[in-house]
């Protein structure tokens, strides 16, 4: 499976003070390529994070597959992570990681997290570490959690589907901008 895993340093660094290392895990075909993981990778390099990210390719993976591709993914990001604190940041699919990041304390930021997956929506609602999930309301795998941990922040969407899209681009922009606002906000205050 090793030839399935690509891990990047991201192309920017921190202009300041690093605060610790951002793990990037991206969607099943939503890679860092695509704008809200792009631009979030951005911003948590401006607020002071060395970030990395995992490319990989999860075709042909089943549903019982996801959780033990997911973490061998991120422990192979966490093996890059320098010294400090770990921050992890994850699109859909990365959302399988929940209970692994949350086992090693990690704050996170869970982008359109599969919701409707029992495991991962069980692992959100009992997450050990700050975390801040942010969802669509048109997203068919989004659920708005009803129970949670004090220190986690949800940011549902109005509109959006599972790309973190509306059906005009102005409204798109809109969402991304209040997505990317949130994530500035949590990743400078961990």
């Amino acid at each position: 499976m090793g030839d399935r895993y690509e891990v990047r340093p991201w192309f920017a660094s921190p202009p300041g003070e690093v605060r610790g290392s951002a793990l990037v895990l991206p969607g099943g075909g939503y890679t860092v390529d695509h704008p809200a993981l792009f631009w979030a990778c951005q911003v948590l390099v401006q607020v002071g994070w060395e970030v990395t990210t995992m490319r990989w390719d999860a075709g042909g993976i089943t549903d019982a597959e996801c959780r033990s591709f997911v973490e061998r993914g991120a422990q192979l990001l966490d093996a890059e992570a320098g010294d400090g604190q770990t921050l992890v940041l994850a699109k859909s699919l990365g959302s399988y990681a929940a209970a692994w990041a949350s086992d090693r304390g990690y704050p996170a930021i869970w982008l359109t997290p599969v919701m409707t997956d029992p495991f991962v929506a069980d692992a959100l609602s009992h997450y050990a570490a700050p975390s801040l999930l942010i969802g669509g309301a048109s997203d068919r795998l989004w659920a708005n959690p009803s129970g949670r941990p004090s220190d986690q922040t949800v940011l549902e969407l109005a509109e959006v589907d599972h790309a973190l899209h509306r059906a005009d681009w102005r409204g798109s922009l809109v969402a991304l901008d209040d997505a990317l606002t949130a994530i500035e906000t949590f990743a400078a205050a961990v």
